[in-house]
């Protein structure tokens, strides 16, 4: 597809891109990245704003110690590269594909003059990056304030709209290295929350994908673990 085929295609890309002008709306490109490549490296420059038509990615920060910790995952109609586009700085943090991803991404040039131009998307940018940073307030204060448990069984419940249906459940591509990052805790602190949903017939667990059961208890055992 063209990228106004891909546009016309995404109600939600649609929408962010209505009023965008037609001069720029012919600077856009689609790009594809596999499952597991680096779109954006941490501490290098991009020139080019992007927005996901479909997969997830993993924004995550990579330490001089070698760990990585999972900051968000962003998904259909989220963007990125806004923060370091306007002053040319490097990216903080890399953009990771978590699955099979499709993109369209534009110029810094022909992005500047597109913010100027459209009050729309302009509106856009500021609603959506003051309800990420609320986001990510809320986070660290998750963090800081709830278990372990709570947090693993909200972000499974998170996934299930990216999951797939069986006759066993609903299968989420997801490991327990991913989650060890998604959380900057160890591998074994993982293992032992996964290890009791396991037991408690909530979940099954295999090497590259975790199956939700029940998704009902799942949603018991996240209020509960809340308040431990």
């Amino acid at each position: 597809m063209n990228i106004i085929e891909i546009i016309e295609s995404n109600k939600i890309i649609k929408k962010m891109l209505k009023d965008c002008p037609y001069n720029v709306l012919d600077k856009w490109e689609s790009m594809n990245y596999s499952k597991g490549q680096i779109i954006c490296h941490q501490d290098m420059k991009y020139e080019y704003f992007y927005i996901i038509v479909s997969g997830y990615a993993n924004i995550c920060i990579n330490g001089e110690n070698g760990k990585k910790y999972s900051q968000a995952i962003y998904k259909k109609g989220d963007y990125f590269g806004e923060l370091e586009i306007f002053d040319n700085k490097p990216y903080g943090c890399s953009i990771e594909a978590l699955t099979d991803i499709q993109l369209i991404r534009i110029n810094r040039e022909s992005f500047l003059k597109w913010i100027d131009k459209d009050r729309h998307f302009s509106l856009h940018i500021m609603k959506t990056l003051c309800h990420n940073f609320y986001t990510l307030s809320k986070v660290a204060g998750e963090n800081t304030l709830y278990s372990l448990k709570y947090r693993i069984c909200n972000y499974l419940l998170y996934r299930t709209d990216s999951g797939v249906k069986s006759s066993t459940g609903i299968q989420i591509d997801i490991n327990k290295e991913q989650l060890s990052e998604q959380f900057a805790v160890t591998s074994r602190s993982i293992n032992r929350v996964l290890q009791q949903l396991k037991e408690s017939k909530l979940i099954d667990v295999s090497n590259n994908y975790i199956t939700i059961i029940d998704i009902n208890e799942l949603k018991k055992q996240e209020k509960i673990s809340k308040n431990e």
